[in-house]
């Protein structure tokens, strides 16, 4: 079966789908974490091993042991399930960093993940966002998080299919690495997210910064200008002082964007 709504990636056949490129990617945070990403045109890329969902690097070996379990080739079986297993181990220990958007740009889920309801959320026109990162530090892959556990499974199936054409573990490796940055429980397809993965094997110099009680590494993406298109308010945020201050903020570092209300009501 074909999903004709994927994309070949154009590093790898891969089908993982690309954001259109009159789009945009929002970026939900707090308003202290916005003032810092306007004034220094810095982004952060987290290690894939510190993301929210704590079970994501292991999620894909479930949704493969499950589509291991329905091959009839039992010695296929056993085969397939150690080389799945040492892969994503594997995977663990790359240098790995994750740079999180999402598609929505009104999102209920993502005003309380980040920022209370009282945060912002900016909007990056998407192809000029991958230009200018493009220029300061390559980039792994980028693409739509897959959360159907349907089409997660028929793509590992069209994975095991090549390795038995073309006998290629090291070709099955390096896909699933990829994919498990990509997958994830269909629990969180609210958020509708967008990543742009990086990694660092030249050992880009890691921060840390605090989050709730631990140390968070990151890597720093240093762009020379930040492609807005406009900045919303949070939906609890509603006064007059949290549009009219980012306006003229927004104004004094040279940026001359719409900053709009969020269109979702609450009440408290």
């Amino acid at each position: 079966m074909i999903y004709p709504f994927f994309d070949y990636n154009e590093y790898m056949e891969l089908r993982i789908k690309h954001i259109p490129k009159k789009d945009n990617l929002y970026h939900y945070t707090k308003c202290s974490s916005l003032k810092s990403i306007l004034a220094t045109k810095i982004l952060y890329a987290t290690k894939s091993s510190f993301l929210n969902d704590t079970n994501e690097m292991d999620y894909i070996t479930h949704v493969t042991k499950e589509v291991i379990e329905e091959l009839a080739d039992s010695g296929l079986q056993e085969l397939l399930l150690s080389e799945v297993v040492n892969t994503i181990e594997e995977s663990k220990r790359h240098d790995t960093f994750v740079c999180s958007f999402s598609t929505d740009k009104d999102s209920i889920t993502l005003w309380s993940e980040f920022g209370d309801n009282t945060g912002y959320n900016v909007a990056f026109r998407a192809d000029e966002l991958l230009t200018q990162i493009r220029k300061k530090k390559e980039i792994f892959y980028h693409g739509h998080v897959i959360y159907s556990r349907e089409v997660q499974k028929h793509l590992i199936e069209e994975l095991f299919e090549d390795v038995k054409k073309e006998d290629d573990f090291t070709l099955l490796k390096r896909k699933l690495n990829t994919y498990a940055l990509f997958f994830k429980q269909e629990e969180f397809a609210a958020e509708k997210e967008y990543r742009i993965v990086f990694r660092n094997p030249h050992k880009q110099k890691i921060l840390f910064r605090e989050k709730v009680g631990f140390l968070l590494p990151y890597i720093e993406i240093q762009l020379d200008t930040l492609p807005i298109d406009c900045v919303t308010v949070a939906p609890k945020n509603h006064v007059d002082l949290a549009k009219k201050g980012m306006t003229q903020y927004l104004e004094s570092l040279g940026y001359d964007v719409d900053v709009n209300l969020s269109k979702l009501k609450l009440r408290y």
